[in-house]
């Protein structure tokens, strides 16, 4: 993953992994480094069916983004709350507040990346906010230089083409493309099928 490139991560291809704080379970879609307890960043989506506490990553930033169910009531104690439904869908949080997620209309699925800080005050991970298209035709997406890049589809069928190879690939529901940091890049999106298309766009760095 030094070298640019982008990978195409298939559904059945995450790993279902445990909570650190063993109260629940969650989808591991990709990872660096791909084994070991410590990582500089992973990204998970995890089906969460009751009122929960989340694991501490002290250490860590993190996002969230809910990407199917009403509604997600997160609590940060001593740093808040933020809702979150169809008109405010993310957040970004750090990992070692305690955070307790409530589910007010029933069953939710987030998708989830924490990154790690570095080990200097002042060497902070960077995490864009979460971008939420939706799909009626075309567009073009922006990745900055040297940050990691993610697509993940919520519906629909994407067809991607990269500004720096001009290869073509097509997403499907639930399927994630990779992109390795490395020279800046134009994505061109084009909604495949008789539907609009959703996805989620995330970017980032470790500290």
């Amino acid at each position: 993953m030094k070298n640019p490139g982008s990978r195409i991560l298939k559904y059945e291809t995450y790993c279902a992994m445990p909570w650190r704080n063993g109260r629940g379970s969650t989808l591991e879609i990709a990872r660096e480094p791909a084994s070991g307890e410590e990582f500089a960043w992973r990204l998970s989506l995890a089906d969460i069916d009751g009122d929960a506490d989340f694991s501490a990553y002290v250490g860590y930033s993190r996002a969230l983004v809910l990407v199917a169910g009403t509604s997600l009531r997160l609590r940060f104690r001593g740093h808040g709350r933020r809702f979150l439904d169809s008109a405010t869908r993310s957040a970004l949080f750090e990992g070692d507040w305690q955070t307790h997620c409530s589910l007010p209309e029933g069953r939710c699925t987030d998708l989830s990346l924490i990154v790690r800080k570095g080990p200097a005050p002042r060497s902070v991970p960077v995490i864009r906010k979460p971008a939420i298209l939706r799909l009626d035709t075309s567009r073009r997406v922006v990745l900055t230089q040297d940050l990691y890049g993610v697509l993940f589809v919520l519906d629909g069928s994407v067809a991607v083409t990269e500004s720096v190879r001009c290869a073509t690939c097509t997403l499907r529901a639930r399927e994630t493309l990779l992109l390795a940091p490395g020279p800046r890049r134009t994505l061109a999106l084009r909604s495949v099928g008789p539907l609009p298309a959703e996805l989620v766009v995330l970017r980032w760095r470790p500290g």
